[in-house]
């Protein structure tokens, strides 16, 4: 319990009141001075008249993402609302002896309240994400600078920040590859092998669109998906410069399967 009462301080609501009651042609500007994930720093500007190139007077106000229930969705909601009090506090608009809004204290009152744990429904969800997204608990805590055990609800942005990165990190170190003579296979499989025989009638005539689709498909499986890159490989291995691969012809687009296959299998 706050050693205070939240009744004997005015909200932004009645200030801004008074404050556009007298000053009908003013200004309050607010902008952002700080934004990151976890915390925001508000500015508000206030102007007696919307024609004056200062203002009278300027507040600002932070607060921390998750650092309450209501800061889960609204932390940047209530920065503003708490810097427009700061601004008319600072321009006059503050009862004697309670300069700071209600909406301040009641930060000062979520500070003071006992911070409650995080549940036991919260952190079976965090380990099930750390062990789906292939990263420890643990480590996720040390990089937040937090220890696993008695984790408070203000707690909560540090360790999801933690968890992002680490998830992140995971992400780029884990190998995507796959043995490519098993996608090769695959590809051979799906086209059924046809044109793969001895010997190729009129090796000379165009390459067909079922040995196009499985040179395609051969390339993509071995990881060399670039239009360019494939058609550097293929004049290699055909020794004749092409310029795409609808160039190759019958015999060529034989010899290409063939070699892919072998360097798979080597």
């Amino acid at each position: 319990m706050p050693p205070f009462n939240l009744e004997n301080y005015e909200t932004v609501e009645d200030r801004l009141a008074r404050f556009w009651s007298e000053h009908p042609d003013g200004r309050m500007i607010t902008s952002i001075h700080y934004y990151d994930d976890t915390r925001i720093l508000v500015r508000a500007e206030a102007y007696f008249d919307r024609n004056d190139a200062r203002p009278v007077a300027t507040g600002y106000a932070e607060e921390l993402r998750g650092a309450s229930p209501v800061n889960r969705t609204s932390h940047a909601e209530n920065a503003e609302t708490s810097a427009i009090g700061r601004a008319l506090a600072n321009c006059g608009y503050a009862a004697k002896g309670a300069r700071p809004s209600r909406e301040e204290m009641s930060k000062v009152a979520r500070a003071a309240a006992p911070a409650t744990v995080l549940t036991a429904d919260f952190m079976d969800k965090f380990r099930a994400a750390c062990e789906k997204a292939g990263v420890k608990p643990e480590d996720v805590a040390q990089k937040a600078g937090l220890d696993l055990h008695g984790l408070k609800d203000s707690d909560a942005p540090r360790l999801r920040d933690a968890f992002k990165s680490l998830q992140e990190q995971a992400k780029v170190e884990t190998p995507k590859e796959q043995p490519i003579m098993a996608t090769i296979d695959d590809v051979v499989k799906a086209f059924d092998a046809v044109e793969v025989q001895p010997t190729v009638k009129n090796k000379d005539a165009k390459a067909t669109n079922a040995q196009l689709g499985k040179v395609r498909g051969m390339l993509n499986a071995a990881g060399v998906s670039d239009r360019g890159a494939q058609v550097d490989l293929i004049s290699d291995i055909i020794h004749r410069r092409i310029v795409k691969l609808d160039d190759m012809s019958k015999g060529e687009a034989d010899e290409t399967i063939k070699t892919l296959i072998l360097r798979a299998e080597s």
